[in-house]
């Protein structure tokens, strides 16, 4: 399906183009084309996107970053249970900042700020519910078309469903002049060119007659006959990300992560010096140490993705722990029992000689896990007094069993944080038919909860292997 440029609602082609502020990319780009959206359904049957706005939902998206909120939800205590059991899950980290604010302080600021003057400035009567409604419709439907456009609603592509194995999904071309949209060679190339601002809502070198000027939903594999067509709304996102944008969680979770490094996870650095420098270690071994674990160890994942760190900071699916934190546990064992040549030394300079220890702490986790599973010809027993760098293995498997624990007790609603799954899972067994939000929440949280159980037992009985069952130091920069 070819779905015309002209077609799409943007920021770019509302009846207020040039009057909403624009984002490239981010929440604030949600925020903008959630006021275009808005303004258009204000207008009614004057809008010329009316016969698409009218197969829209008429109430607010369920998503997750609204679960709670009385204006998007009055009177739902579903929405409001639901909140609470979210609470120190990956789908709070989906419905905060980056410093922790919840997403929803910025929603109402910029309604408050942008979305209620503007409206009332040309004769529509605004109201914050309305201004949810369509904030969620944009998080559940909205589409990054290409340079011009940005963020924007699709008519036709927004229409199919999530899988990770998808059937189609959408094709555009997003190099196209930032300024005013062409395909082609513009003005806007040549510097000597004057900028002028593009008409508000046609751009000026497009038509809607252009047939080159698509977005395209595009087949990636074959559809059997009466089969339901699915989209992806992204490879890679886990069900956090679904119950935060969408709304809704897939079965499986094979692409759920619990990842750490940001507000209330359980790392946060202290010092902004300290993530530019972890990170340059990271770089540093990562190749070398990816190459001795990989095939060899079933407790450390290296991450493919590039781009956001905290995808690094991760336990994936199967609860093992990624390269990333392990290398985190390593620093800590170090700072915790440090050799006597770095006795003394601070945290930081002990974290940029770190990669001169890894490669010992490496050799023992290989070993250790041979051990474990048995495998003779490639292990030999431990000594009955052990290594300096197998007693710190034992330090980092302790650091990270107790990095999994403490973020299962801060995990869920007051008064059952750390409460057994059989507990949780007989609540969530009782729960009335209605209570769908609530429903979600416990079942992300006890699948959550899951991994993390799994990969701190796994380290656990590493631990245990070298020191017989006894205790070690603990070695967590954790919050409390």
């Amino acid at each position: 399906a070819s779905i015309p440029k002209s077609a799409i609602l943007s920021v770019r082609t509302c009846a207020l183009a040039g009057q909403i502020p624009g984002a490239p990319y981010g929440h604030g780009a949600a925020l903008a084309l959630s006021l275009a959206l808005y303004s258009e359904i204000l207008k009614g049957v004057a809008s010329r996107w009316y016969p698409y706005l009218q197969s829209l939902p008429a109430t607010p998206v369920p998503i997750a970053r609204l679960w709670g909120d009385d204006c998007a939800f009055p009177d739902d205590l579903d929405s409001q249970e639901a909140r609470l059991w979210i609470q120190g899950t990956e789908v709070q980290r989906e419905v905060q900042d980056h410093d922790g604010s919840p997403l929803m302080d910025e929603t109402r600021d910029y309604y408050t700020t942008e979305v209620h003057p503007l409206l009332h400035s040309v004769n529509l009567q605004p109201t914050l519910h309305g201004f949810l409604h369509a904030y969620s419709l944009v998080c559940s439907r909205a589409f990054l078309v290409d340079a011009y456009h940005g963020l924007s609603m699709v008519p036709v592509a927004d229409a199919f469903n999530h899988t990770h194995e998808n059937h189609v999904q959408l094709a555009s071309e997003f190099d196209v002049c930032p300024l005013c949209g062409s395909l082609n060679e513009c003005p806007h190339d040549r510097e000597d060119t004057p900028v002028h601002p593009s008409a508000p809502n046609w751009p000026p070198h497009t038509s809607p007659e252009d047939p080159s000027d698509t977005v395209d939903m595009v087949t990636v594999r074959a559809i059997p006959p009466g089969t339901e067509v699915f989209n992806t709304y992204g490879a890679d996102l886990g069900n956090a990300a679904l119950l935060a944008r969408y709304g809704f969680a897939l079965s499986g979770g094979d692409t759920d992560f619990v990842t750490f490094g940001w507000p209330g996870s359980g790392i946060v650095p202290e010092f902004d010096n300290e993530v530019d420098m972890f990170r340059t270690v990271y770089t540093q071994v990562r190749d070398e140490v990816s190459a001795a674990v990989s095939g060899r160890s079933t407790m450390v994942f290296v991450p493919e993705w590039g781009g956001l760190a905290t995808w690094h900071e991760a336990i994936n699916g199967d609860g093992q722990a990624s390269l990333w934190l392990f290398l985190w546990a390593a620093w800590n064992a170090l700072t915790e029992r440090p050799p006597s040549d770095l006795v003394g030394k601070s945290d930081v300079e002990i974290l940029a000689v770190l990669p001169q220890y890894l490669s010992p702490i490496v050799a023992a986790l290989i070993q250790t896990e041979a051990l474990r599973d048995n495998d003779t010809g490639a292990a030999q027993d431990l000594d009955a007094e052990p290594s300096d760098d197998v007693q710190l293995l034992a330090v980092a498997a302790e650091a990270l069993a107790s990095l999994c624990r403490t973020r299962i007790s801060g995990m869920g609603k007051k008064g059952y944080r750390g409460a057994s799954p059989d507990v949780l899972g007989d609540i969530l067994d009782k729960l009335p038919p209605e209570r769908v939000k609530t429903r979600l929440a416990l079942e992300y949280l006890l699948a959550e909860r899951a991994l993390l159980e799994t990969c701190a037992a796994s380290w656990e009985d590493l631990r245990n292997i070298i020191t017989n069952g006894s205790e070690v130091d603990e070695g967590s920069d954790m919050e409390p």
